[in-house]
């Protein structure tokens, strides 16, 4: 079996190196008492058969051998000595693989070894190591039992003794267990229970604590209460401790912990003895102390002590007194020495007689145990005694001296009340008497007695006045009457109303009628006299309908002698859309505070009302109309106008904002519209208007001011003249356009169009005439006038077409007399559609003669000779033009005036000018330069003139 582990693992040896093709070096040691043989074989190649490495060798005690190969490898091992010896294969981490134990002479074959696996050849050791103790940490306190492991194993220890904790790793090694990394330290519990005797041993104190788990001893400290230094009283293993000898009094403290080996607990809380005290009585009981007593009343009582202490209680030394300050001696019991003889734990009882003191109270009695004057032990249990004197009271007192609620309650006090544990009111009216007076009883409230009664058992027919009396008592007096008193009860008034109309008012003396307005659903002022209550009471108002519903917001409070506003309630309007509608209803009048109300002082006043229409909404505006018009309506917001609804109207204007009416006003139509027209625009164009519909309430309504629903204030619409009239070709240049003024103001301003685009500035013309130039001549155009007021434009507007005639006659441009004033000269101007012109011509009266037009162009020139007999002086050439084809201006005359001075013409000298220097003779110009001519004639006159 052995061998075919070993060639399993070969086997896997070769698998794994088959395909690394790595050299390795494994050393042989041979660290057994024996010689062995050994002989390496490896691998040839990946797969290949086992070749030999060198021959076999002999390897002593302590001795090693290196060998190298490739791929796998394997040793053949031989035990030449006596001694059994293990082989075991060590790898690069320490891994260990064992291969049994060799006897002598015997070889194991395929010891695998790897890549670079060192051999070993040791000492056989026993397999295992056994589960036996393993100790360590300071005196070997931890321990633990590891589980039985072989050789070369290691297991992690945890401590199982109690009182540490503690780790540690157990190494096998040849059948014995090795510890490292080990740690132990102590943890052990804090002992508990500490216990000391507090007075039960005379000389000593007994001290006792629990047991602490894995705890070798315990250390005991001591200090007497109040100082700071502990000191060991004991450390043993022991958990009791009688500390003996002891004389001191004091109260000690003691602590306790508990140690071993590796350390110790935390320390114990501490816990507090003492011995038991010379002194030390403790009360038992108490008897005979009465709760209450009378001021002077006498008592007996009798107390119970015992003796804890270690002296015998005996002779007149030893008994109680008072307690200090707490009041004890205000009973008249002083120092009271115990009888016979009092041992340890024995009892002895006294008796004593007390007085209460003379003033009333509460007091305490509390005695203490004394010894020669000096106080031991806790006092007695204070007894509280309460003192009374005789019960009396100074007053009783009501909450309200006088009262008008016959439903009401009245609460009365006792005023200083003293020594009272129970009272009694007695209560009665002055008609019926005290034989029919009820009794109540008082309550003690705080610091008062109290009682709370019924008003109106106590009340007859016209009642006045109510009378109490107070008697008090306590468990120690008898009762007496400790006051009187009473209370007057007051009959009130009808209140007196008086009620005055607000809008409109309708009906008679019967049954006054009231008018709502629906707009807040005032209807009245009320105003309501209580009589002498004015000033104290308040009213309350309510409208109510025939089954005594309820129209208005109950007015609860209102003052007496004050008007106020008596309203309908909005769910009560909002109900009767009808307006006019005429509804009976009634007013009460009552008292608003619930218990003079009780007093059932009502008044109901019957009443009529109708609504009056409110919100209403009036709009208008001016319509665009050869005659300015105004439509306005008149309509609830988000619904329709009804006549039947809402009532009559009549509708009119006026100047915004009350500046007088303007148009004839009338009756507004059944769904609402009216409509205004014939108004003078001239006098309204820059008004600001609002239409008003004025409500027409029926016969018998009266309303004391107009109700008016007013429209926003609106203006008319921008009027456009009716009429425009422009000129067709009755204008040789031009297009006059006249229009009629809409109004008269400089606010009005006119703008011009000629078919779309303006011929007037932005700004507007403040004339009613334009004269246009057209583009082109023979054109018809349309010609619309808007007027502007402040910005305005008018959106109707007037027009009419016009234009200027395609062809025009023949001008006159200029005309002169020429340098020798033998002719007058000029040019006429002909247009292109003309069929002809011709021209005459006479100097002064004189006979006309044709006058040539010369010329092809649009200017055309003439030239009229003068007659040289003509003499000099101041003459006119009446030129005539006659046009072909016009219309207009066909037959055109011009005075031409000029003058004749033909002797200051003659000529003198001539000189041609070039560049303002005479010109030489032959001069050609090579360039553009100026010539002229200068003549001088007899006058010496001369002039030049550019020549072009």
């Amino acid at each position: 079996m052995k061998k075919l582990f070993q060639k399993i693992l070969l086997a896997f040896g070769f698998l794994w190196f088959s395909t690394y093709a790595i050299a390795f070096t494994s050393i042989a040691t041979n660290k057994s008492t024996s010689p062995v043989a050994i002989r390496f074989y490896a691998n040839s190649s990946s797969g290949g058969a086992m070749v030999q490495q060198g021959g076999e060798v002999t390897l002593n005690p302590g001795q090693s051998r290196s060998f190298t190969g490739t791929y796998a490898g394997e040793y053949y091992v031989k035990n030449n000595g006596i001694d059994t010896v293990l082989p075991v294969v060590v790898d690069s981490s320490y891994n260990e693989i064992s291969y049994g134990d060799l006897p002598q002479g015997n070889g194991v074959y395929s010891v695998f070894i790897g890549g670079g696996a060192n051999l070993e050849i040791r000492t056989t050791a026993p397999a295992q190591c056994p589960a036996s103790s393993v100790s360590w940490g300071t005196g070997n306190f931890c321990s633990a039992v590891p589980t039985q492991t072989n050789s070369g194993g290691t297991l992690n220890l945890v401590n199982a003794v109690a009182g540490a904790n503690g780790t540690a790793v157990a190494s096998c090694s040849a059948g014995t267990w090795t510890v490292t990394s080990s740690a132990c330290t102590a943890n052990l519990t804090t002992p508990i229970g500490l216990f000391a005797t507090d007075g039960a041993n005379t000389g000593s104190i007994s001290i006792s604590w629990g047991a602490a788990s894995g705890a070798a001893t315990y250390r005991l400290q001591q200090r007497k209460q109040g100082t700071s230094t502990w000191t060991d009283l004991v450390a043993s293993a022991a958990t009791t401790y009688n500390w003996t000898g002891r004389t001191d009094e004091s109260v000690f403290e003691f602590q306790v912990r508990a140690e071993n080996a590796v350390g110790t607990s935390a320390w114990s809380a501490i816990e507090t003895g003492y011995i038991r005290p010379a002194m030390a009585p403790v009360f038992v009981s108490q008897t005979g102390i009465p709760a209450k007593i009378g001021i002077g009343q006498s008592f007996t009582f009798s107390q119970v002590w015992k003796n804890t202490g270690s002296e015998t209680w005996t002779g007149t030394a030893y008994g109680t007194s008072h307690h200090a300050t707490n009041g004890a001696i205000q009973w008249g019991v002083g120092f009271t020495s115990f009888t016979g003889s009092t041992a340890t734990n024995a009892q002895v009882t006294t008796t004593m007689t007390g007085t209460a003191p003379s003033a009333a109270g509460t007091y305490t009695l509390q005695r203490v145990m004394q010894k020669s004057g000096t106080s031991y032990g806790a006092p007695s249990t204070a007894a509280t005694v309460v003192v009374y004197d005789t019960p009396k009271c100074t007053a009783v007192n009501t909450d309200v001296s006088t009262t008008f609620n016959p439903t009401g309650t009245v609460t009365a006090t006792l005023a200083g009340a003293s020594s009272v544990e129970t009272a009694v009111l007695r209560v009665w009216g002055e008609i019926k008497g005290e034989s029919n007076g009820v009794d109540y009883p008082l309550s003690f409230n705080g610091t008062n007695w109290v009682a709370t009664f019924p008003v109106a058992p106590h009340l007859s027919p016209d009642e006045v006045k109510i009378n109490l009396k107070a008697s008090v008592s306590n468990s120690v007096f008898a009762s007496s009457v400790c006051a009187t008193s009473t209370l007057v009860y007051q009959q009130l008034p009808l209140p007196a109303v008086t009620l005055t109309p607000t809008f409109g008012t309708f009906g008679d003396a019967a049954r006054q009628g009231f008018v709502v307005n629906r707009a807040g659903g005032e209807f009245a002022k009320i105003n309501v006299d209580l009589g002498a209550f004015s000033s104290s009471l308040k009213a309350r108002v309510e409208v109510l309908d025939p089954a005594e519903g309820l129209l208005n917001v109950a007015l609860n409070g209102i003052n007496a002698g004050q008007q106020t506003s008596v309203l309908m309630a909005s769910s009560t309007l909002n109900s009767t859309p009808s307006s006019w509608q005429q509804v009976n209803a009634s007013i009460r009048v009552s008292y608003a505070d619930p218990a003079a109300a009780a007093q059932g002082k009502v008044v109901v006043v019957p009443i009529a009302w109708t609504v009056a229409p409110a919100g209403l909404t009036v709009t208008a505006s001016g319509i665009k109309a050869s005659t300015p018009t105004v439509s306005a309506s008149i309509a609830p917001s988000g619904g329709a106008f009804s006549s039947s609804l809402h009532g009559a109207f009549n509708g009119y204007l006026r100047l915004a904002p009350n500046a007088g009416t303007v148009g004839a006003s009338q009756d507004v139509s059944s769904d609402g519209t009216w409509t205004i027209g014939n108004l003078d625009y001239a006098q309204l164009y820059a008004a600001q208007l609002v239409a008003v519909a004025r409500a027409v309430p029926p016969a018998g309504i009266t309303l004391f001011n107009p109700l008016e629903f007013v429209s926003p204030a609106f203006g008319l619409p921008v009027q456009a003249p009716l009429t425009v009239t422009a000129t067709d070709g009755t204008r040789e240049n031009d297009v006059q356009v006249i229009w009629p003024a809409v109004a008269t103001g400089s606010a009005i301003r006119y703008r011009v169009f000629r078919d779309a685009a303006e011929v007037t500035p932005a700004t507007g013309i403040s004339g009613i005439e334009f004269i246009d130039i057209p583009p082109t001549r023979g054109t018809t155009y349309t010609y619309t006038v808007k007027t502007m007021i402040n910005n305005v434009v008018s959106q109707s507007e007037a027009s009419d077409t016009g234009f200027v005639p395609a062809c025009r006659a023949a001008r006159l441009i200029g005309a002169s007399l020429n340098a020798d004033m033998s002719a007058i000269n000029g040019l006429i101007e002909r247009w292109e559609c003309l069929e002809d012109a011709t021209g005459s011509g006479a100097v002064d009266a004189g006979t006309a003669s044709a006058v040539p037009i010369t010329g092809s162009a649009t200017y055309r020139s003439f030239s009229y000779v003068l007659d040289p007999a003509l003499a000099d002086g101041a003459h006119v050439l009446h030129l005539g033009i006659d046009s072909k084809g016009v219309v207009i201006n066909a037959a055109r005359t011009y005075d031409i005036p000029f003058t004749l001075g033909r002797s200051s013409i003659s000529l003198k000298s001539l000189t041609i000018l070039y560049d303002g220097s005479t010109a030489q003779p032959g001069l050609e110009a090579s360039s553009i330069g100026r010539f002229g001519a200068r003549m001088e004639g007899g006058s010496g006159l001369g002039f030049a003139e550019e020549i072009k």
